[in-house]
C-alpha cells in the first residue's frame, strides 16, 4: 500500500535522525533539539517507538502492487524494526529495572551502536524514497 510506503520512508528518516543525533549534533544543531524534544515527553517517545515497530511489521505484511511478498521491502522493514527495538531498549534501560540481564545485554549491543542503526535507517529511508521499485528496497 502506498500509505505504508510513505510511512516507512518518513519513520525511517525520523527514527534515524533521533538515533544518530549524537553523531550529527556537531554538524547540525537542530537534530539534537529534535531528540531532546522527543525524549523529554514520554508520550512522544512511546508513540515513536510503537509507530516504528508497527509500521515495520505492517510493511513486511503489506504488498505494493507488482512487488514480491516480504522480500520487496525487506531493508526498510528491518531498519524500522531495528530502530524501534533500539529506542525501546534505550527506554527500558533508563528505567529502574535496568539491572536485568537481557536489557543490559541488549543495551550494550544496540544502544551503544545506536548511531550506526540511525545512519543505516536514514540511508534505507532515502534509498527507498529514491528507488521505490528496487528489490530489497
Amino acid at each position: 500500500m502506498v500509505q505504508f510506503y510513505f510511512l516507512a520512508v518518513c519513520f525511517n528518516i525520523l527514527g534515524g535522525f533521533v538515533l544518530a543525533s549524537p553523531y550529527f549534533q556537531e554538524r547540525f544543531s537542530g537534530i539534537s533539539v529534535l531528540r531532546e524534544f522527543i525524549f523529554n515527553k514520554t508520550s512522544l517517545r512511546i508513540g515513536l517507538i510503537s509507530s516504528l515497530l508497527i509500521v515495520g511489521i505492517l510493511k513486511i505484511i503489506s504488498v505494493f502492487i507488482g512487488d514480491i511478498i516480504i522480500i520487496g521491502d525487506l531493508l526498510p522493514s528491518l531498519t524500522l524494526l531495528f530502530s524501534g527495538f533500539t529506542l525501546l531498549i534505550e527506554y527500558f534501560s533508563e528505567s529502574n529495572d535496568a539491572d536485568k540481564g537481557f536489557i543490559k545485554k541488549m543495551d550494550t549491543i544496540f544502544v551503544k551502536h545506536s548511531s550506526i542503526v540511525g545512519v543505516s535507517a536514514i540511508v534505507a529511508g532515502s534509498l527507498h524514497f529514491i528507488f521505490p521499485g528496487v528489490l530489497f528496497l
